[in-house]
């Protein structure tokens, strides 16, 4: 049987209105607002990072960044997460990102790229690692003491190295001389993710929950995956405000193998604390 046009759309406009209804009254922890929240803060990590750049045959070796080039092995970075809640649907985004440089005298001829770089080099290493993604979330669970949600989304990991040498750099033509020499090899590439999101209630005014989010690369040139978990606490002292505190464990394992040209490969792990205010209405 055909419905009338009109009470299909009195259906729609009904559904939309409670909706709507559901976001306005969104709530987590107990009567704390939950329809946009927003987290912003940093992370202190501690990182291992070893590279492999290969280009044109130069046949590079993998490289750990903070072993062989003495890259800091811990950085403060900058992290946010926001969500806006309609009930048994989310949409969530989230950035964390970090950045390191030293200057450092090679001990040993180091091959990266299509370029060596030969011991006794003065050498300034570079590394970057950003990890931005939105993606929606269909919560199973979702009242004002328990939230648990299947995230569906995407992530776009951008990933660089690099070296720097005015002298001591042998290119595919022999010594190179009297210029500043770059070798960079970078990964940026948007990704597909799935994850899980679960947050309980401890009390009116605090919850505690985790975040894991599998990143998978399937399409080539890109092969690998990143893994991130996340254990957090968060305090609400005013109906809008809290303060919240996490430790969060990231992996990187993700190539890009364009070869007989190219070959980028990072092997990156950081793990550490985070903090962050929470604004939330």
């Amino acid at each position: 049987m055909k419905l009338p046009r009109a009470l299909v759309m009195r259906g729609l406009v009904a559904a939309l209105l409670l909706s709507g209804a559901a976001a306005a009254q969104a709530q987590f922890p107990g009567n704390v607002p939950n329809t946009f929240r927003l987290n912003a803060g940093g992370m202190y990590a501690w990182m291992n990072t070893a590279v492999t750049f290969e280009q044109n045959g130069g046949g590079g070796n993998g490289i750990s960044f903070e072993d062989t080039l003495d890259l800091p092995s811990s950085r403060a970075g900058f992290y946010g997460r926001g969500s806006l809640n309609f009930s048994f649907l989310s949409f969530d985004f989230g950035y964390l990102g970090f950045s390191r440089s030293r200057g450092t005298t090679l001990s040993q001829d180091i091959v990266f790229g299509d370029t060596t770089y030969t011991a006794g080099a003065s050498v300034e290493a570079k590394q970057k690692s950003q990890l931005p993604y939105a993606d929606i979330r269909f919560n199973f669970l979702h009242n004002p003491s328990t939230q648990l949600g299947l995230t569906l989304g995407v992530a776009y990991p951008i990933l660089q190295a690099e070296l720097s040498a005015a002298a001591g750099v042998v290119g595919p033509g022999g010594p190179i001389v009297g210029q500043t020499v770059t070798s960079e090899a970078e990964i940026k590439t948007p990704v597909p993710l799935l994850g899980i999101v679960f947050d309980a209630a401890l009390s009116d005014q605090v919850s505690a929950g985790i975040v894991f989010n599998g990143i998978f690369a399937p399409v080539h040139p890109y092969v690998g995956s990143i893994f991130q978990a996340d254990a957090h606490v968060d305090w609400y002292f005013a109906n809008n405000f809290g303060v919240g505190g996490a430790f969060n464990y990231t992996r990187f394992r993700i190539k890009r193998d364009d070869l007989p040209t190219t070959l980028v490969d990072f092997r990156h792990d950081f793990y550490g604390p985070r903090a962050y205010l929470i604004l939330t209405f």
